[in-house]
């Protein structure tokens, strides 16, 4: 650690906290002197096991799925876009935009000042990250991720610097 420390210019501190935190996140494993190896997949513990206990009055948005008491009835919207399809269906070749939804996704693009070109709409963060590193990597390159922010839950989230 203090060799690794000293290449990359920072305390010893910092190096012994990040490999305690990969460890605690299943990342690596270590075995003593023989020093420590990258796990082939990080171990997961299910969100069921972790035991959390959510506090009266607070939204449990762990498990990802919504509150289906929040949900709004969809058979009437379903129906309609079911008899729009049998209508006019969508077919290969067709422009995949719908011009209405373009024209006011791009007018809210231009407020915020996302210039125009190629966009990709993904399912959170993390969704996007993979789709760029599927697009763009190949097996066995070798990709550093600062923080990936989904680590075990703790009491306390120490920093060392």
């Amino acid at each position: 650690m203090r060799e690794l420390a000293e290449r990359l210019g920072v305390n010893p501190n910092t190096v012994a906290a990040a490999y305690r935190t990969l460890r605690e996140r299943g990342v690596i494993e270590t075995a003593g002197r023989r020093g420590s190896r990258v796990r082939p997949a990080p171990a997961t513990t299910g969100r069921d096991h972790l035991g959390v206990d959510v506090p009266e009055g607070v939204r449990d948005v762990a498990n990802g799925n919504p509150d289906p008491a929040l949900l709004p009835p969809l058979a009437a919207a379903f129906a309609a876009a079911a008899a729009e399809g049998d209508r006019t269906p969508v077919l290969y070749g067709d422009d995949p935009l719908e011009p209405e939804l373009a024209r006011i996704t791009r007018a809210g693009f231009d407020a915020d000042g996302v210039p125009d070109g190629p966009l990709a709409v993904v399912s959170g963060a993390l969704d996007g990250v993979e789709r760029v590193l599927v697009a763009h990597l190949k097996p066995g390159d070798t990709v550093a991720v600062e923080d990936p922010g989904w680590g075990a839950p703790s009491t306390s989230c120490p920093r060392s610097g």
